[in-house]
């Protein structure tokens, strides 16, 4: 894997020193291209650059304000929202001059989605505890009452037997830590709690505060049926609920200050402006519903309790049991009858503390668990747009396509898990489908006095966020057959250009890619980090594995990626802009060069690039296999923390640091919040401190 370049001195989680920053011309052709209406269209015929440069990111930042606005709930496959932004999609490319007619005389390619599943009725979702010691009683735990089941489990069952609490249901040899050591499961209903031991200590054996692999629901579950449990019960534990009860607080207030900032707007309109006063009485209505939603959904989540995709879903042919997740209340009085008189906060502090397992029977006491859950299915659709190709080169193809779904209010997909709110995607992926959209425009201007060109075909993909579920349907049903197709180009989350940092997935796939995103890139200047496989959690993938060679264009993740944050006011638009061109510039090349690419295989083992969002804030300098400090930001972490310049690097957390580019590539696996040990050697001694990563500033 080739790296981008990394200059002697660095400036890290900063930017490196030489950054292009400045406007770059669009093309030298730029008079030949076109954006798909009269305006547009005018000012590139007039060639003026900016005025091109200016009326493409106007376009892109309309689309986006559209595709990523709160109206759109964050256009999930399984809410109506999605098929408003697919109108937008066709809409949009009818402008453009797209031939729109291409399934059945349509322009949408339907197909189901498969959602795992939905509750079932409320009497058959419901957990009983007993025990024949009068003390203890029966505790009844029903369907949103305290209980939820988990879709990453079975889907029905019916099930009694013994109660074990297993600690955080780990076993890790390496670690010298097993919570199912000294108990026995056989049969038995597993209390589980979430993530691991010392989860907030940076000394945990446990890589200190960053997960395990222990920490996942699905390694938990493994390893539950692994040791012969017939059940699981997950337990939240107080961090999270902490932060889940705060988010859907702060949404809350968001709703009722949005209801109130549109119920004053309403009241200002004039009685003869319909159209207004209507379009505002349904984001009322929308509002009101959303608040009702969500003061539905806090009593859940004050008690700890899950949404049914919080964990994930269960794939074909994996093996499960039944997973519930329970409130805190009823486990911690149920183990406080039980378990020695300890409550479930005070087994979690002796973990905690000790680094051992608490784990133990309750004895007497039998579970009767049963649970229902429900196929649910959602439909959706591709939308397709063709610009026909002309000569001896139209009866091929290039796709140019981008993802239009999100993972709406959050649960599946969301990286804020017990978090109720919109999730708008404005970098994921309305920057994409953006991006595509503005390029079919430019397509239509520049390919016009072409006497041969391939035809391309735009495509916006749904259910990406679902497995790439809208991509793979097409290949298995290519409308236009897949041995005419001669490249895809994919853009997936293209809006946030960082460094001038732009990933380009699929140099390999063809022998003359890297050539071509070369040659293209000698008018942008971008700092290209240039990715050979042709595989990755995209689009694309979908196609590569088809036998098509592919490029992926892409800006890194960041940590707003699945999460509520990711808004339009965080969209970079010079840089999607400069994204935008180049990315025309190359299919511009791919729909007319004579010579079709060969596909070649390439490495399927993609490690998805990340962009660096913490800041300790140094300067950092090679000097003879070594990392020296050669400046510091005033009052930044890392002088707070006792750093001085001259200081050489030793280690970054638990690695040895040789090179500047070993900084930058540990820098991309940090998030802000985080402590970071740190190791420098100061007149010949070894010094360790800690650095508190803060959130990169912008800029």
């Amino acid at each position: 894997m080739e790296f981008y370049p990394v200059r002697n001195t660095c400036f890290v989680v900063v930017a490196c020193l030489s950054i292009v920053t400045a406007s770059v011309p669009l093309r030298a052709q730029q008079k030949d291209v076109g954006v798909g209406n009269d305006q547009l269209t005018a000012l590139a015929d007039a060639g003026s650059d900016t005025q091109v440069a200016d009326a493409t990111e106007a376009q892109l930042r309309a689309d986006i304000k559209f595709l990523a606005s709160e109206e759109l709930r964050g256009r999930s496959v399984t809410d109506e929202t999605i098929e408003v932004a697919a109108s937008y999609l066709v809409d949009r490319m009818n402008g453009i001059g797209l031939k729109t007619d291409l399934v059945d005389g349509k322009p949408r390619q339907p197909f189901a989605v498969k959602l795992g599943s939905s509750v079932g009725a409320a009497r058959n979702n419901r957990l009983t505890l007993s025990s024949n010691d009068a003390d203890f009683g029966e505790i009844v735990v029903n369907l949103n009452q305290g209980l939820m089941p988990l879709a990453l489990g079975s889907s029905k069952a019916n099930i009694k037997g013994p109660v074990v609490f297993a600690g955080y249901g780990v076993t890790a040899p390496r670690l010298d830590y097993d919570d199912y050591a000294d108990v026995d499961v056989e049969g038995a209903v597993v209390i589980v709690l979430r993530k691991e031991p010392q989860a907030s200590d940076p000394d945990s054996k446990f890589s200190g505060t960053q997960n395990t692999r222990h920490a996942f629901f699905a390694t938990k579950i493994e390893n539950a049926i692994k040791h012969g449990a017939k059940a699981v019960v997950i337990v939240n534990d107080p961090a999270s609920v902490e932060e889940a009860v705060k988010n859907v607080k702060q949404r809350i207030d968001q709703e009722r200050a949005r209801n109130t900032q549109l119920a004053q707007q309403l009241k200002t309109l004039p009685a003869d402006a319909t159209n207004n006063r209507k379009s505002i009485k349904e984001k009322i209505t929308n509002a009101k519903q959303m608040i009702d939603s969500l003061d539905e959904s806090l009593a859940n989540v004050q008690q700890g309790v899950l949404g049914l995709t919080d964990a994930g879903i269960r794939r074909e042919n994996q093996d499960s049991i039944p997973i519930v997740s329970v409130s805190r209340d009823v486990i911690s009085n149920a183990l406080a009858k039980t378990a020695g008189g300890k409550t479930l906060a005070e087994l979690e502090a002796a973990i905690d503390a000790t680094g051992s397992p608490q784990s133990t029977a309750l004895v007497g006491v039998t579970a009767n668990l049963r649970v229902e859950l429900k196929p649910s299915v959602a439909n959706t659709s591709n939308v397709l747009g063709l610009l026909p190709g002309k000569g001896g080169l139209a009866d091929q193809t290039v796709v140019v396509g981008a993802h239009y779904d999100h993972v709406g209010m959050g649960g599946y997909g969301s990286l804020a898990p017990g978090t109720v709110a919109i999730h708008n995607g404005a970098d994921d992926n309305a920057s994409g489908t953006s991006a595509m959209l503005a390029i079919a425009g430019q397509m239509v201007g520049r390919l016009a006095d072409a006497k041969s060109h391939r035809q391309i075909l735009f495509m916006g993909f749904s259910a990406e966020e679902r497995g790439l579920l809208g991509s793979q349907h097409y290949v298995r049903n290519p409308v236009i057959p897949l041995e005419s197709t001669v490249a895809m180009v994919n853009l997936d989350m293209v809006g946030r250009l960082r460094d001038n940092e732009l990933t380009i997935y699929g140099t390999g796939s063809a022998p003359t890619f890297d050539g071509l995103v070369e040659r293209a890139n000698e008018d942008y200047k971008f700092d290209l980090f240039k990715v050979p496989s042709g595989y990755g959690p995209s689009d694309h993938q979908s196609f590569y594995t088809a036998g098509v060679p592919v490029l992926f264009f892409f800006t890194g993740l960041h940590d707003n990626y699945h999460r509520p944050t990711d808004d339009f006011d965080k969209i970079e638009f010079g840089g999607l802009t400069r994204i935008t061109d180049i990315v025309s510039d190359v299919t511009y090349e791919l729909a007319t060069l004579e010579q079709r690419p060969e596909y070649a295989e390439t490495e399927n083992r993609v490690r998805v690039r990340r962009q660096i969002t913490a800041y300790m804030g140094v300067s950092v300098e090679n000097r003879n296999n070594s990392v020296v400090i050669s400046g510091l930001v005033q009052g930044a972490p890392a002088e707070r923390a006792g750093l001085k310049t001259g200081d050489l690097l030793e280690t970054l957390g638990d690695k040895s640091v040789k090179s500047s580019q070993q900084v930058l590539e540990f820098m991309r696996s940090r998030s802000p919040g985080q402590k970071m040990p740190v190791t420098v050697k100061r007149d010949g001694e070894s010094l360790s401190v800690t650095i508190d990563l803060v959130a990169r500033p912008e800029g």
